[in-house]
């Protein structure tokens, strides 16, 4: 694989090109993509200390409009996890996005994971109200009647002289990083396929079988993926380089998925020829800008910022802003410590899917302190997958917004009967990359099942290599060696000290539905067992409940760790002050 330049500079004037096969008289063609906005409609910068309004929709219609009266041809694309983010998106399941995507003038979006979060039928209305269209060549429904009914795999688009074709590609993780039963009928099984689950090489003959189709029809071959490049996808070979350098025929490869900055790399596909790949970050951090020239070089570049905003663009959304802010913009607490998913050490290093961190330890408190204080049932242990926690809660007036956008997915908490092997399970299932390092990102390794917790401490000793046996939809199906996950204690709440875990014992386990019903990131340990309280309340509505509860100070509850009910366990670990937490977690050394 070829060193990867990514280029975090996003220097507009900065290009990068590749050369491709074919070359064409005809007119210069723009296309400018965006990829992961997951509904940051209202994006947010930070300029001298202060937040002021940054990329947006408005600004990319108004670029669009800006490029055509300047008589350039401009093809505006995603690929992929537009509609599920923040609260502009989950409150009405993304139709208001999509509405604002119509308005800005998409004419092609890649199916993103995260698209399916409000359910697989869901999606399929949403992607009737769409006046783009959704291109995958690799996901496939399977009809009652055993017929495959699936998306276009590709599209051709006309312009500039020229015929453009985009193939569109879905990530394998999408089964289970979105809920797995989203894709299943009535007795379990899945009615819905991914190439690539199985075998990495299933996706690249997806793939290789569009571009032979359209190849000899066109001008141009461009894949619209959502791939990323982070860990898990290189380790399974289905990363967006993975895929280019598996097949022949692409010119250029727009993606997403791993939220990667990509301004321009150079990967060589099957035949040597190099394939420029780019991915723009993510929630409208910049835009990228994709120029097919007329002497067939292909160049691109990233605005992070522009300064005309389309007028009526702008109107939906500030309508749909105003909306929100009037059902969840009132203020519920004051936060004296950040809670944050990122390192304080390191700008834009996200941890929480990596190792213990302080909203983590928050979050799973807040089901903790539901279930044991709030209803008055005993709850041993909570879980929360790192990579359900979206955002962090800045220090200040805080409200069920900012609640809402660190839990958007509108899951519900649920309380069950789980074994000590069971929850040992789940916690080794998690630490599948812990002690790896991800050059891409300068980072510890990502897993979106990496587990928070509260009512339990663990180690992770890395020295280990992970054993965890998946099946092909990638499912839990045992550990063939040693664990990872050691010196497991659950904190006994009537003696005030942490006990070591009983592998046989029956333990009341609380988190979200998607971890504990519906097997999400493969937890299909928890698949049969006994509900003691099923669906009790949305999870972000019990993580304001809980910022409702800390100790007022005046008019608000002050967050802190001395305010806090669970402060009333003795010998509980909890301290919201540290960035990386009460030392539930602890990552031993190789």
């Amino acid at each position: 694989m070829n060193k990867r330049i990514i280029l975090f500079a996003l220097v507009a004037a900065l290009f990068v090109s590749c050369t491709t096969a074919k070359t064409s008289g005809a007119s210069e063609v723009s296309i400018i993509y965006t990829n992961d906005v997951h509904t940051y409609i209202n994006n947010m910068v930070k300029v001298d200390g202060n937040y002021v309004s940054g990329l947006r929709f408005s600004k990319i219609a108004g670029l669009v409009k800006d490029m055509k009266n300047e008589g350039k041809e401009v093809i505006l694309v995603d690929a992929g996890d537009a509609i599920q983010g923040t609260s502009y998106g989950s409150f009405d399941g993304g139709f208001s996005v999509i509405d604002l995507m119509n308005a800005t003038g998409y004419k092609l979006a890649a199916i993103g994971n995260h698209e399916f979060d409000y359910g697989a039928d869901h999606f399929y209305d949403i992607s009737k109200r769409a006046k783009f269209d959704y291109v995958s060549c690799n996901l496939h429904y399977i009809g009652k009647d055993g017929k495959h009914r699936d998306f276009a795999p590709y599209k051709i688009i006309k312009a500039g002289g020229r015929k453009i074709a985009f193939i569109g590609i879905c990530t394998p993780e999408t089964l289970t990083s979105s809920s797995p039963t989203n894709f299943q009928n009535e007795n379990g099984e899945f009615i819905y396929s991914v190439d690539g689950c199985a075998s990495e090489k299933d996706l690249y003959a997806s793939v290789q079988n569009s571009i032979d189709a359209v190849k000899s029809k066109v001008d141009f071959c461009i894949a619209l993926g959502h791939l990323g490049v982070s860990m898990g996808e290189i380790k399974g070979h289905i990363s967006s380089a993975d895929v280019i350098e598996n097949t022949k025929g692409l010119d250029a490869f727009i993606g997403g998925h791993s939220h990667t900055i990509i301004l321009g790399e150079k990967v060589k596909d099957l035949e040597g020829k190099e394939v420029l790949s780019t991915q723009t970050g993510s929630y409208l951090s910049a835009v990228g800008i994709m120029t097919l020239g007329t002497d067939g070089k292909i160049k691109t570049k990233f605005l992070k910022d522009y300064g005309t905003c389309d007028s009526k663009v702008a109107k939906l959304e500030d309508k749909l802003v105003d909306s929100i802010n009037q059902v969840y913009g009132n203020q519920i607490a004051v936060l004296e410590t950040k809670l944050d998913v990122n390192s304080p050490e390191i700008e834009n290093q996200r941890l929480i899917r990596a190792q213990e961190m302080n909203i983590g330890d928050f979050v799973a408190d807040s089901v903790y302190w539901f279930f044991n204080v709030a209803q008055g049932l005993d709850c041993d242990v909570a879980i929360i997958n790192g990579g359900g926690i979206r955002t962090f809660i800045k220090d200040g007036p805080v409200t069920v917004n900012d609640m809402k956008n660190v839990q958007p997915f509108g899951n519900m908490v649920c309380l069950i009967k789980a074994t000590g092997q069971q929850i040992l399970d789940a916690l080794e299932m998690g630490t599948t990359v812990t002690g790896e390092w991800d050059y891409e990102w300068n980072s510890p390794a990502e897993n979106g099942g990496f587990l928070q917790v509260a009512g339990i401490k663990y180690e992770i000793d890395p020295s280990y290599k992970s054993s965890v046996k998946k099946d092909e939809k990638g499912m839990f199906v045992s550990v063939e060696g040693k664990y990872r996950v050691k010196n497991v204690c659950v904190f006994n709440k009537k003696k005030g000290a942490y006990e070591p875990l009983d592998m046989k014992k029956t333990y009341s386990l609380a988190g979200i539905n998607y971890l504990l019903r519906n097997s999400g990131n493969g937890l299909s340990m928890f698949r049969n067992c006994d509900a003691i309280v099923d669906y009790a309340g949305q999870d972000y509505e019990i993580l304001a409940e809980y910022c409702r509860s800390f100790i007022k100070d005046g008019t608000y509850a002050r967050i802190k760790t001395e305010g806090s009910r669970l402060k009333e366990y003795k010998g509980y670990l909890i301290d919201y002050e540290n960035p990386f937490g009460a030392g539930r977690i602890q990552i031993l050394k190789k």
